[in-house]
Parts: structure tokens; sequence; C-alpha cells
């Protein structure tokens, strides 16, 4: 039977040897597909390696994921794929960043079973964490490593290299001249040493320690679980909470009626009033955002003094939100007269995208007022609804249907601004541009003809494309192809 010491030894001398090997395999890989490489298909399968390989290090710790982590892992899988979707520079940057902050949520919450630890300040100070956790973890690897090389063993073997190899390296060098099996073998030393050595090594140092700090400490490091708290903010007396809410739900309801009136009677028909229908349709979009924002902080901020106790306080606040979704509803309809009337831009679905991730937080929150509640899990629902709304986006293609809407719109209108789908929208677009060709008339079929093949001739001659399989990108690929076809380089 076998010893308790011993098995534990023999379970840690186990532990080492995984984590090791998944810190070199990872950092491997990540060397030969992500070093000097165009960003695509190989950001996706390193983050889904890294991912798997750290789900396994905490089953093995803990028997068990956790919710809080595997919900990060699994959107920075989703994220980080969508990377190999779009073609959008501004797309890219947030979507490296998301999967980035993703995985520092995972390592930090290692350890927690319950998704009420996805809170704000959990996801800030994650990244901080993170890295903390990291250089931590590395430290202590370096720590062990170097107690191990002190056995008698070990320095024998690195004394033997040390002397040895530098040894044979230099007369294999100074024979190389003399004899052909020499030279040869020369040869093939600088075939196997790339140029770039020195800078591929220290990258691969880079994600080796990056990933060995983080397995380390999720497989031997002090990850505390967080502790679910109550939620945060202002206590207000009885006169104080009631008055604010009262304010807001008025506020909100006087805008509603009045912008209910305005919308119906359409000001901008009336004549004299100095108004033109953009403005009137246009106005406002910012304010209103804002003005939304406030009231969903205010009721997050002193909701912990009321929600539980005071009906007077609840009605309020069910009032003011309700008043709010309304202004919200009136400032989408705004911008969807909007883009009716002048187009579709990126920017206006932006702002619509920020609308409905207000909606949604009004009504997690009208749900606690009718639970008398607060939930630890608004955050993470608010987060998910971020975070949903991006990838949609992404996966989708915005560009191109902006483009299409936009060519449906000019059918009947006559209308189009051929220099903003042209040069504003990233090469997403591009496919369905020159799809839609056929359906635009002179001087616009032109004129966007010249726009595409402008846009492509400065980006051949700004970047060359990275053609190697881990760089693909889906509307890369297809945007080439739409090119060559405009081109008129595809045989049918």
């Amino acid at each position: 039977m076998a010893h308790p010491a011993s098995f534990h030894q023999s379970r840690s001398d186990a532990a080492t040897l995984a984590t090791w090997a998944f810190a070199i395999s990872l950092a491997t890989i990540g060397t030969a597909i992500l070093w000097k490489a165009g960003i695509g298909i190989n950001w996706g399968v390193w983050i889904t390696c890294v991912v798997i390989a750290f789900f396994a290090v905490l089953r093995d710790r803990h028997g068990f994921v956790g919710a809080p982590t595997m919900a990060a892992g699994a959107w920075a899988v989703v994220l980080a794929f969508g990377i190999a979707i779009t073609t959008d520079d501004a797309r890219i940057f947030v979507l490296v960043l998301s999967t980035a902050i993703m995985l520092a949520i995972a390592l930090t919450t290692a350890g927690d079973r319950s998704l009420d630890v996805l809170r704000p300040l959990v996801a800030l100070q994650a990244p901080f964490r993170a890295l903390g956790l990291v250089l931590s973890g590395v430290a202590s690897e370096a720590d062990g490593s170097a107690r191990t090389a002190r056995s008698p063993a070990v320095m024998t073997l690195v004394r033997t290299t040390v002397i040895t190899v530098p040894v044979v390296l230099i007369l294999i060098l100074l024979l190389a001249e003399a004899d052909p099996i020499f030279a040869a073998a020369r040869d093939a030393l600088r075939h196997v040493v790339p140029d770039d050595f020195i800078p591929r090594t220290i990258f691969f140092a880079l994600l080796f320690g990056i990933t060995l700090g983080a397995y380390s400490t999720a497989q031997r490091g002090p990850l505390s679980a967080h502790q679910t708290t109550r939620p945060m903010g202002v206590l207000l007396g009885a006169p104080e909470r009631r008055v604010l809410l009262l304010a807001l739900a008025s506020v909100m309801w006087l805008f509603v009626y009045g912008a209910t009136v305005s919308l119906l009677k359409n000001p901008a028909a009336v004549a004299g009033s100095g108004i033109t229908y953009a403005e009137y349709v246009h106005r406002g979009f910012a304010e209103l955002s804002v003005a939304a924002t406030i009231v969903i902080g205010a009721i997050l901020v002193t909701r912990r003094s009321w929600i539980s106790a005071d009906v007077w306080a609840r009605r309020a606040a069910a009032a003011a939100l309700v008043g709010e979704c309304g202004m919200i509803a009136i400032a989408f309809m705004r911008v969807v007269r909007y883009e009716q009337a002048y187009g579709y831009t990126t920017q206006r679905l932006y702002a619509q995208a920020y609308m409905i991730v207000l909606a949604c937080m009004s009504g997690l929150l009208l749900r606690e007022i009718v639970r008398r509640a607060p939930s630890a899990r608004l955050a993470y629902h608010s987060a998910t609804a971020v975070l949903t709304l991006l990838i949609a986006g992404v996966y989708f293609n915005t560009d191109a249907w902006i483009v299409r809407e936009n060519v449906d719109r000019y059918a009947v209108s006559g209308s189009l601004d051929t220099r903003y789908l042209a040069y504003e929208l990233s090469d997403d677009a591009t496919p369905a541009l020159v799809a839609n060709l056929p359906r635009l008339h002179e001087p616009q079929r032109s004129l966007l003809t010249g726009y595409l093949r402008e846009r492509e001739r400065l980006r051949d001659r700004d970047r060359a494309r990275d053609h190697r399989w881990y760089a693909w990108n889906y509307r890369m690929n297809r945007s080439a192809h739409a090119v060559r076809e405009l081109r008129g380089n595809v045989v049918p």
C-alpha cells in the first residue's frame, strides 16, 4: 500500500509535469502560428487551446471548472474566433482586448462556483490581479526549478552541456573551411537557426511565461474563492429617495408625453417652425442616451435603501424606469426615421445597440423591483447583453447589411452616399458592394467602381496579405474574390 506522503509527492510531480507540458506546448503552438503572422483563425485556435488546457488544470485540482471560469472561457473562445470573421481593425482591437479580459476573469475567478461573483469590481480588477497571479506563478515555478537544479545529477548534466556544446560548435565552424562534411553541417545549422531567432525566442519566452504562470497558479496557487457580497449603494432617507425617484419619474413621463405629441404632429412640417426634418429626427440622440443612463445609474446607486422596505419608492422607481423605457423607444424610433431618410451608418447602428443595452438593464432593474431584492447578477446579465450584441454584429456582418439597406433605399429615393460605402466601411462590405453594383445607375455605379478600385490599389500597395493557413480570414477571402470579380479575373 502506497504511503500517503509518497502518493501526494507523485501527484505533485505529475501536476508539475502537466503544467510544464501545457506551457511548452502552447508556447510552441503560439510562436508557430502567431509570430509575424496576420491575425486570423490563428488567434481563435490558440485561445481555444489555452482555455481547454486551463479547464483541464482546474478540473485536476478542484474536480470542477466553475461556472464563472466556464462562462469567461467560453466567451473568450467565441470572441477570439470572431477575429477570423471580420476585417474591421476597430472591431479586431475590441475583440482582442475583450478576449484578454475574459481570460483574466477566468483566471481570477478560478475556484468559484457561482456566477454571483462576476461583479463590476471583479471584472475591473481582473487584468491587474491576473498579472499578479501570473508573475507569482512564474516565481513559484522558478524557485521550484532552482531547488531541483541543485541536485547532483542535474548539476552534472548542466555542467556537461555548458562545457561540451560550445566546444563542438567552435570545432565545426573551424573545420568547415577544410572539409565538405563539416561545411554541410555548418550550413545545416544556419538553416536550423532562423534570422529572427532572438526576437522569436523572446516571443516564445513571453508566451511560455504567461501560460506557465497562469497554470502554475491554477494548479497550486492560493486561489481563494470570492465571497458573494450584498450590492453596494448609497443609503438615503425616506424623504430624499422618494423625492428623487418621483422627480425622475415626473421628468421621464413629461418627456414621453411631449415627445409623443411632437412625433405625431411632426413639428418639422409646420410652416415657420424653423426646424428641418433632419434636425427634428437627429436632435437629442446623445442627450437621450445620457439621460437614460443617469436614470438607470440613480436607481442602481440608491436601490439598496428602498427596494425591500419602501413601497412608495419602489412604485416611483418602477414609474421612472417605464418612462425611461418609453424615452429609449422614442429615441430609437428617431434613429430609425433618420436612417430611413438619410441612410444607414455604423455610428447609427452603434447608437441603437447602446439603446438596446439600456433597455435590457431597465428590464433587469424592473425584475429586481418586482422581486423586492437586488440581484447579484445584474452586471453579469448586462455584460452578456453587450457581448451578445458585439459578437452578433461581427458574425452577422453589419457592414454588408448597411450596403444592402442603403442600396434598397437608393432604388426608391435615388440618393446614395457612394464615398461613405467605399471608404468608411471595412472590407467586410466589399462582397456586398460588388454584388450590388448592377443595381446602381450612372453616375453612382462608375463612382463606386472607381472608389473600390482606388481603395484596393492603395491597400495592395500598403500591405501584403498573409496567405498562410493560420492567417485565414473568412471575409478577407471573400473580399479578395469580390475584387478579382470586379477586375474581370474570375471566369464564370
